[in-house]
């Protein structure tokens, strides 16, 4: 009796009156336990029964029952909140449906009327097929990444089955939480028909990234009750284990004491040098390794083998805030490096604007150097292939021009040289063989 009363109590703060409440518990609907175990659906069947019914009856109907917009959304929004109660494994009690939750609760429920509407055609990016057991850290941060997207039979994120703790004890009810998502990831009971669905879903998932990789070795034995829990549980002590630890460690060593920066390159940047710095020291921390940051900048520095941030690294080695921080230490170093290729970059500009107001001779003298080169220097000479290739097509037929004027040039000399042999050995025969008449005449007058 005392839960019915509780329960046509909470109907009446959402909103309907003596009559209506009389009919709702009349349809069966008579404590929160039975509110609990209906769907969405069978809250609107009821409601349009007790409807068409009165209108059957007619005039005969007795009372004023009527069912405003805002009850219903309010009785739905309670009925979210009895299944998470139970979920959670909490008491259901009507009483405590007032003030504060009843808002809690309609702001819920129209928050997951609004995600099912967002969500509708978004299909979350799933993590590549673990393929090899050493890329375990990125696979197991997208794998918890995908699993929090998708929503399942308990209405909270999936990753609520791979959670650490098994058994939901008080300190996990009085935690304080980021959001309503993660209390429900910490606080659903691993047990109920919710919890075998979402299960069965995530060992479905899991099984279809590592089915062709060594790790199915280690989660076959769950195939057959498909229990995605200890399958995914299983693995990660495989992978994050003792030797696994160590071998993670060993190698973010590795990539620090490999990792050199020698200037600023195409294929690797102070960015990317940073980026290996950073990356170490993450899954360093994850594994619980503490790093004192003195070490990380002395590592840091050691790695840096650019001349021009040789004044730069004695500058921090000197200054104990910089010393003692590696991130103040690296943004130093970084704003000096592009700081410094913004102004290379701009000198070089500015001297080959001063350069292009040089005299005709140096001009055409960076014009042949460059490769650029002006009408005025082509001449018919070889060029070598990098030069004939940065030449217009204008100046190509310039130079082709030119070596053709030369090889007419060539011919006409040649032919003129062979026609004055010709001449000449012509006029010698002739003074040899004949008498000139002059010579004839003036013998005469003599």
């Amino acid at each position: 009796m005392a839960a019915l009363n509780a329960f046509n109590t909470a109907l009446n703060r959402c909103g309907f009156n003596g009559d209506t409440t009389e009919a709702i518990i009349a349809e069966g609907f008579d404590t929160l336990d039975t509110l609990a175990t209906v769907d969405e659906e069978d809250i609107d069947a009821m409601i349009k029964n007790v409807r068409e019914t009165r209108r059957l009856l007619g005039a005969a109907a007795d009372g004023n029952v009527t069912f405003p917009f805002l009850a219903i959304k309010r009785l739905k929004a309670m009925r979210n909140w009895a299944n998470e109660l139970l979920r959670t494994q909490q008491p259901l009690n009507a009483g405590l449906f007032i003030g504060v939750r009843i808002q809690d609760a309609v702001a819920r429920y129209a928050l997951e009327k609004l995600r099912a509407v967002a969500l509708e055609d978004e299909v979350p990016d799933k993590p590549t097929d673990l393929s090899d057991l050493i890329k375990w850290e990125v696979f197991w941060e997208r794998w918890k990444t995908y699993l929090s997207r998708i929503r399942g039979a308990a209405k909270c994120p999936l990753s609520y089955v791979i959670r650490e703790h098994e058994e939901v004890v008080d300190v996990h009810y009085t935690a304080v939480y980021e959001d309503h998502d993660a209390r429900l990831v910490a606080t659903t009971t691993l047990a109920g028909d919710w919890y075998t669905l979402d299960n069965h879903r995530v060992y479905d998932e899991f099984k279809a990234l590592v089915l062709k990789g060594p790790g199915w070795s280690f989660i076959k034995q769950f195939d057959r009750l498909k229990d995605g829990r200890n399958a995914v549980l299983t693995l990660r002590r495989q992978c994050e284990g003792t030797s696994a630890i160590q071998t993670r460690k060993a190698s973010a060593y590795a990539k620090i004491s490999s990792a050199k920066y020698s200037g600023q390159k195409r294929n690797f940047t102070f960015d990317q040098y940073v980026e290996m710095h950073q990356a170490a020291y993450n899954t360093l921390a994850e594994l619980n390794e503490a790093v004192p940051e003195t070490k990380k900048v002395a590592d840091f520095l050691a790695g840096i083998t650019d001349t021009k941030l040789s004044t730069a690294k004695d500058l921090i080695l000197g200054d104990p805030a910089k010393l003692g921080d590696f991130e103040a230490c690296q943004q130093y170093l970084k704003t000096l490096v592009y700081n410094k290729a913004t102004q290379d970059t701009h000198e070089r500009n500015v001297s080959g604007v001063q350069g292009g107001n040089g005299k005709g001779k140096n001009k055409g003298k960076r014009n042949r150097q460059s490769g650029n080169a002006d009408k005025s220097d082509l001449t018919a000479r070889s060029y070598t292939r990098e030069e004939w290739l940065k030449l217009s097509k204008e100046q190509r037929e310039k130079i082709r021009s030119l070596r053709a004027a030369k090889r007419n040039k060539s011919t006409d000399q040649q032919q003129g040289r062979n026609a004055s042999s010709v001449n000449q050995e012509g006029n010698g025969n002739a003074t040899q063989g004949t008498v000139p008449t002059g010579g004839l005449q003036g013998t005469n007058g003599n």
